[in-house]
């Protein structure tokens, strides 16, 4: 037997997708094509400068940039206020993310010394690799917190509400993964529970800071704390360092512990703190002055 389709709900969900294709896509790209653009004018200005005299401060330069080429997308195309880089929470947000990701790190690093994956063996002492490692990571993190959860997470919120737009900005960024150096199913399903942790702290405050620090403790720890590899992307001598040894579902291979199981747990019992504060939130700004300034 062939059901015939509700003639009252297909031209709606027709009508749906249709705003999906025709307009929220085009709106992300144009997003996409002005952070692209604030991003590599400023680094593509300072190549040509001596290598010490390029340390962190373009990276954070090209941060402004990227927050003001968003600001302007967020009024002049999507028509809306651009609260999410509001500063008045920002030192609060930021330290509270950095933490948080530098924790979440600590805690997968522990459990793995403790389940006998993780031996240590010894530190380097502080050096310029931090700012290099510190200042590839403000540009990773802002870049693509800025267009996942800043850009595409609310142009998918409109149409489809809160939870498929998570969820799926949150596919999209664990895709994105895929062609990294050792990639497995497993560090994909990571990367996008990583997804889920920075498009759930998005719903919590309704700002991109906390997600943005989470992102960069996150990798900061993971690759100069405890010299691991980040992504599949090559290791840096950083602060302390050991070595991996077991089960690739484990040490996370060659894709680095965002690919282990442990990872996996750790990234689900954030999400689920976020996914509660949210919930309680409701998903917007606590203070309804702050929802209109």
């Amino acid at each position: 037997m062939t059901m015939n389709p509700d003639p009252v709900e297909a031209p709606a969900t027709r009508s749906t997708w249709s705003r999906i294709r025709r307009f929220a896509l085009v709106r992300a790209m144009l997003g996409a094509l002005l952070i692209v653009t604030a991003m590599s004018v400023v680094m593509v200005a300072v190549e040509s400068l001596p290598r010490a005299n390029r340390v962190l401060w373009p990276s954070l330069l090209a941060a402004v940039m990227m927050v003001a080429a968003y600001r302007f997308y967020a009024r002049r195309i999507e028509h809306r206020p651009g609260q999410e880089f509001l500063l008045a929470r920002a030192p609060q947000e930021l330290g509270l993310g950095a933490l948080g990701g530098a924790a979440l790190v600590g805690s997968v690093f522990t459990a793995l010394i403790i389940l006998g994956v993780f031996h240590f063996q010894g530190r380097h002492p502080l050096n310029v690799a931090a700012f290099d490692v510190l200042s590839e990571m403000v540009l990773v993190a802002f870049f693509e917190e800025i267009l996942v959860r800043g850009i595409v997470l609310p142009a998918l919120e409109r149409p489809l509400g809160s939870v498929w737009a998570v969820l799926l900005s949150s596919l999209l960024f664990g895709a994105a993964h895929l062609p990294n150096v050792g990639a497995t199913t497993l560090s994909t399903l990571n990367a996008t529970f990583a997804g889920l942790v920075f498009g759930t702290a998005f719903l919590a405050t309704r700002r991109l800071w906390l997600g943005i620090a989470l992102h960069l403790g996150w990798n900061f720890t993971a690759g100069y704390i405890f010299s691991a590899t980040v992504s599949g992307h090559d290791r840096t001598e950083g602060l302390f360092f050991g070595e991996l040894r077991g089960p690739e579902w484990l040490t996370g291979g060659g894709f680095g512990v965002e690919g282990s199981a442990v990872t996996l747990l750790m990234l689900a019992l954030a999400t689920t703190l976020l996914a509660v504060v949210a919930h309680r939130r409701g998903g917007r700004l606590g203070d309804a002055e702050e929802v209109g300034g």
